[in-house]
C-alpha cells in the first residue's frame, strides 16, 4: 500500500514539473533567434509609462481587432514580466497570456519612452506540450 501511493505522489510530481507554460516557450524560441524577431513594421501604443500592463494589453488588442474580427472578444489570462536575450545583454518585457476568439495569444510589450510609446507584438501560443 505504502509504495502504491509512493507511485501516485511521484507520478504526480513529475506532471507538476513538466506543466506546459506557453510564454516560457515563446521566450525560448525568440531567445534562439538573434533577436531578429524584433524587426518589422508595430502598430505603436501612445499610452504613459505608467499605464498598467492591462491597459496596455487592451489597447493592443483593440487596435488589432479593425484587422483581424477574430480579436473581437479576448480575456487576458495571465500577465507576468519575462526576460529575453539581445545583442547587448537581455531586454525586460512584458507577456501576456490572452484568449482570442483564434486561439490563444502572447502579447508582447515594453515601453520605449515618450517619443515612441509601447512597443507591441502579438504571437500564438503553443497550447500543447
Amino acid at each position: 500500500m505504502r509504495s502504491f501511493l509512493f507511485a501516485i505522489i511521484a507520478a504526480l510530481l513529475v506532471g507538476c514539473a513538466t506543466t506546459h507554460d506557453p510564454i516560457d516557450e515563446l521566450v525560448a524560441s525568440l531567445s534562439q533567434s538573434h533577436v531578429l524577431w524584433t524587426n518589422g513594421a508595430v502598430q505603436l501604443v501612445g499610452l504613459p509609462a505608467t499605464a498598467s500592463a492591462e491597459d496596455v494589453v487592451s489597447k493592443v488588442l483593440d487596435k488589432h481587432k479593425v484587422l483581424d474580427k477574430h480579436f473581437a472578444s479576448y480575456k487576458i489570462l495571465k500577465i507576468r514580466q519575462v526576460r529575453i536575450p539581445s545583442g547587448v545583454g537581455s531586454e525586460l518585457y512584458t507577456a501576456a497570456l490572452v484568449r482570442t476568439d483564434s486561439g490563444d495569444k502572447i502579447v508582447l510589450i515594453r515601453y520605449d519612452g515618450q517619443a515612441i510609446g509601447w512597443w507591441n507584438r502579438i504571437y500564438d501560443a503553443k497550447t500543447s506540450a
